[in-house]
């Protein structure tokens, strides 16, 4: 049918009927609802108003949960917290990134419980050894020196030497890996010697020297310490039924991993040792 015929024609004028009866239909229904959206925005910006100054949000209270080094005046003090200020207003994840300052926290969660308390939850790092790096500083057990050791710090840990500070600075990976070696002869031997005690563990190209609380120097590989640890039991044992005590003993040997050399103690050194 030819587009210009008469019934084209009025089926063209029809559609343009529908349509327009759809724009009378749903026009002021459109409009309605956007008039509905701008009341609701506005009374919200009068809501979140009346909220930032209304002492119903004061913050009262402070439920701290996991903080032992980090104390709870030190934390609000970092975030500039304090009793009274409005906690509608407060920003929780603001907050949370100020007291992840403190020295001793690793992780830090802030959560307002409306109206008027503020929880937070901290994790604080575990200190494994100190390491001397010039200064001494605190490493955890990810082998990462976290903070310098202050006059306030009470730490009873093995010490780790062997890696300066440019070392760490340069290649913290690196220096974390090394650590972690280090750490990991530490908590073998506290799982498998009962004394002496481990004083010190110092890391060097290819391997590791551990020095007791008696001052026995131990030259180990680095790798699993429980098979060398175990050889370290036998030596002594070995040492003590023939009455001699050792400076240093090696366990070092990559070659011959089970050959095992000792430097004997001088007797002044082995009188001292009895003692």
């Amino acid at each position: 049918m030819p587009p210009g015929s008469p019934r084209n024609r009025r089926r063209r004028l029809e559609r343009t009927a529908r349509l327009r009866g759809m724009a009378l239909t749903h026009g002021p229904r459109l409009a309605l609802a956007a008039l509905a959206l701008v009341a609701l925005g506005f009374a919200g910006v009068r809501v979140d108003a009346w909220a930032r100054h209304s002492p119903r949000f004061a913050l009262r209270s402070v439920q701290l949960v996991g903080a032992d080094r980090a104390t709870e005046a030190e934390l609000l003090g970092l975030a500039g917290v304090q009793l009274g200020m409005n906690l509608w207003a407060l920003d929780a994840a603001e907050v949370a990134r100020a007291m992840a300052g403190h020295p001793w926290v690793s992780a830090v969660d802030v959560r307002r419980a409306l109206p008027d308390a503020l929880q937070i939850r901290v994790e604080e790092h575990v200190p494994a050894a100190l390491a001397v790096m010039g200064d001494l500083y605190v490493v955890d057990a990810e082998g990462v020196p976290f903070k310098k050791v202050s006059g306030a710090d009470t730490l009873d840990l093995p010490l780790i030497t062997g890696v300066s500070r440019e070392d760490a600075a340069r290649a913290p990976e690196e220096s974390a890996a090394r650590f972690r070696s280090a750490l990991n002869l530490i908590a073998t031997w506290a799982r498998t010697i009962q004394r002496p005690g481990l004083s010190e563990v110092h890391l060097e190209e290819g391997g590791l020297r551990a020095i007791d609380t008696d001052g026995q120097v131990i030259a180990l590989a680095s790798g699993a310490p429980d098979d060398a640890l175990a050889r370290l039991a036998r030596v002594r044992a070995e040492l003590r039924q023939r009455g001699l005590t050792a400076a240093t003993i090696h366990l070092e040997n990559r070659v011959r991993p089970t050959w095992v050399a000792v430097q004997l103690a001088s007797p002044q050194a082995r009188d001292h040792a009895a003692k």
